[in-house]
């Protein structure tokens, strides 16, 4: 049976990647931290893979308090650990093969993105996207540990070219293996529709107009849609999600409870603890108390 279409541009690019003659270096983020920019920045607690297909992808992360400007060239992967931050700060357009590893799905997405327009914004879509409910296994969970580790004595920077074909080898058989799910067409969209929010939830620019418009649909349509499968309003929903990501951050003593608010997306920080109080019943500060007695 023929793949659909993004399922087949996706595997159609899985293939060219690993057919290469040669191999620039991995480049990998282990740490990376929010920067302080005008462009959004993207956290996710899992980790995934950015393959630039073709022009030039720059990325912005924060490691050991420094600013670290990364330029991914046309066939170099960027491998993200679990809990880090990366900006997209385009210089030119780009196209990008993403991998996101969850524990119960794999998801797969070429991504168009433009150079900055004259007012800062920065023109983006999904070119085809791919889910699949199975994942890579005790195999994939492996490798992805792997590639946080240092470098093999005798090979250097070898070791995470090789651990990385690897990889995408078996991200390759498991995009062509894997069953298709029946779904019906508005489930997709739902899903396409928690993927992207998964991936935005941190902006404070997130807005129900605007991934209205990424999807192409009318905001009030796309609204009456959204509390058919929430039974909430879009920013009670996304506030649930800031707020559930604000727990893990309150653990770490780096941050304050003004910077905690700010790396989820809240711009006011009066407004974060109330949401707060309301949701879990006592402000921020405390809940930093409760986790140090």
């Amino acid at each position: 049976m023929r793949a659909p279409d993004s399922r087949q541009q996706i595997l159609t690019a899985l293939d060219a990647w690993l057919a290469r003659k040669s191999r620039l270096p991995i480049v990998r983020v282990l740490e990376g931290k929010k920067p302080v920019n005008d462009h959004p920045a993207y956290f996710m607690e899992v980790p995934r893979l950015i393959v630039v297909l073709e022009g030039k992808g720059t990325f912005l992360t924060i490691e050991n308090d420094n600013e670290v400007l990364l330029d991914v060239a046309p066939g170099q992967v960027l491998f993200l650990a679990p809990y880090t931050w990366i900006c997209p700060v385009p210089r030119v357009a780009y196209r990008s093969l993403g991998v996101i590893f969850r524990s119960d799905s794999t998801r797969l997405t070429i991504h168009a993105r433009g150079a900055p327009a004259a007012d800062g914004t920065i023109p983006s879509q999904y070119v085809a996207q791919w889910r699949t409910l199975e994942t890579l296994g005790a195999k994939g969970e492996h490798l992805l540990r792997l590639l946080r580790e240092p470098p093999a004595a005798r090979l250097g920077g070898k070791t995470f070219t090789l651990l990385m074909e690897i990889l995408v080898a078996e991200v390759a058989a498991l995009t062509e293996s894997a069953p298709e799910h029946g779904r019906p067409s508005q489930t997709v969209l739902w899903q396409s529709v928690c993927d992207y929010l998964s991936e935005h939830w941190s902006d404070p620019q997130l807005s129900r107009k605007e991934t209205a418009r990424f999807f192409n649909r009318h905001p009030n349509h796309f609204s009456r849609f959204f509390h058919e499968h929430t039974k909430q309003n879009f920013r009670t929903y996304v506030n649930a999600i800031r707020l559930e990501r604000s727990l893990h951050f309150l653990r770490d003593l780096r941050y304050n409870v003004t910077d905690v608010a700010g790396l989820c997306g809240f711009t006011d920080l009066q407004y974060f603890i109330r949401c707060f109080r309301q949701r879990f019943g006592f402000t921020p500060g405390e809940y930093r108390k409760r986790q140090e007695d």
